[in-house]
């Protein structure tokens, strides 16, 4: 059994710990309500986008986007999306995992791979897929311009043909303890869904289809924004539920050492008496 020092020793260890985990799931609470006040704010933009893209597609149909029409698939992209830093669970395990199964089950089309966090960088490092582009340190303060860089290289890639579908993978925020990995089709543009119905007659200058060709790079554009939000939230989350759980398992290893602490410090004390005892009976 350790000596009472030794448990005394652990018991200083594993409190340390604990203030570094409670203190990062405050840091974690922080950055995702300022992750909730993004994608509020965002929003309005989206549904006001959506519904100008929707009122386009259906007024010009006989001219459609590039962006909207299939192709025979050879080639597809997938955007795997994780976070630059761990201690966060299962959050990039998920978005790995996931993406596995997506290159699995399309065997028949090539999959190449544009790869956003740095986690997912690391890993994909050590299997051999082919990357087109990789991005890291995204995450450590999201930001429009970042998301707009690398959406117009994808979206480049697609208009010169060098793929013929897009797809993504990441980790959708639900609330701050549950996040849900989604796979979601990008380009061609799938239907677009509003709950809003158009009632404004809107006049395009230019004509019609050279707005939707404008219109629709900047919905995926944002789309691309929109998937980062959520994957920042997400990985808030994530982060705060397992330094949260962390913080408990270390009360309750603090709870356990101490008692420890107490037996093997109470069988020093019995063990000395014992000794002194022994002692006095010998000298009689």
């Amino acid at each position: 059994m350790p000596t009472p020092r030794e448990i005394k020793r652990r018991i200083s260890s594993i409190r340390n710990t604990q203030k570094i985990t409670k203190a990062m799931e405050m840091v974690s609470s922080v950055k995702l309500r300022k992750a909730r006040v993004q994608i509020l704010n965002t929003r309005p933009y989206a549904e006001k986008l959506s519904e100008i893209a929707v009122h386009l597609r259906n007024s010009f149909v006989h001219s459609q986007s590039p962006m909207l029409v299939s192709r025979p698939v050879k080639k597809t992209c997938l955007v795997v999306v994780s976070s630059d830093k761990g201690l966060c669970g299962g959050f990039n395990s998920n978005v790995v995992k996931k993406a596995l199964e997506f290159i699995r089950g399309n065997k028949d089309t090539e999959v190449c791979l544009t790869l956003i966090g740095k986690k997912v960088v690391e890993t994909f490092k050590r299997k051999k897929y082919p990357v087109i582009d990789k991005y890291s340190d995204v995450f450590f303060k999201p930001n429009y311009p970042d998301a707009s860089k690398i959406g117009q290289k994808i979206l480049s890639d697609f208009l010169s043909g060098a793929v013929d579908e897009v797809y993504v993978v990441y980790n959708e925020f639900k609330s701050s303890v549950s996040q849900k990995t989604r796979l979601e089709k990008l380009l061609p543009v799938p239907d677009i869904a509003t709950d809003k119905a158009v009632k404004t007659d809107y006049i395009f200058e230019p004509e019609g289809k050279e707005c939707l060709n404008v219109l629709l790079s900047r919905y995926f554009i944002f789309e691309i924004w929109r998937v980062i939000l959520e994957s920042y939230a997400a990985e808030q989350g994530a982060r705060m539920a397992a330094m949260n759980g962390a913080t408990k398992n270390a009360g309750e290893l603090i709870e356990k050492f101490t008692l420890y602490y107490n037996k093997a410090r109470q069988a020093s004390i019995t063990k000395e008496l014992l000794e002194v005892v022994s002692g006095a009976e010998s000298l009689r």
